[in-house]
């Protein structure tokens, strides 16, 4: 095979590859858009029963990989119950232990800061 026809397919396969993760990229923010949404849902429902929320952001993972941080929430002691339906990102705790990295805490007025940036392929 010669130099000039590996340089063409090569080309072709950037090329490929730069319209496949535009589509992954753009199908990446619908389902970070989504799952935020969600997260900020958990944590205004929790915030207004007046238990403590906490965020820690995943700023490593992106799509396929799994989830876009996570959510601990500090219930009053005696009333935690099993949620299975939820996602493991959303932690409910009964107590606060000096070795939990709970990430930052969130109010009402800073729900905002529930937040993933994706990561973004060069």
């Amino acid at each position: 095979m010669k130099a000039s026809e590996i340089h063409q397919s090569l080309r072709l396969l950037e090329e490929g590859w730069k319209a496949t993760r535009g589509v992954l990229n753009q199908q990446e923010r619908a389902l970070v858009e989504t799952y935020v949404i969600f997260l900020r849902t958990v944590a205004r429902t929790c915030l207004e029963r007046g238990w403590r929320v906490w965020f820690k952001p995943n700023r490593v993972v992106h799509w396929g990989e799994g989830g876009f941080g996570h959510l601990s929430i500090l219930v009053p002691a005696g009333r935690l119950e099993s949620f299975p339906e939820l996602p493991g990102e959303v932690e409910f705790i009964t107590d606060l232990s000096d070795n939990l990295r709970l990430g930052e805490e969130i109010t009402l007025a800073a729900i905002d800061r529930i937040t993933y940036e994706p990561d973004q392929w060069l």
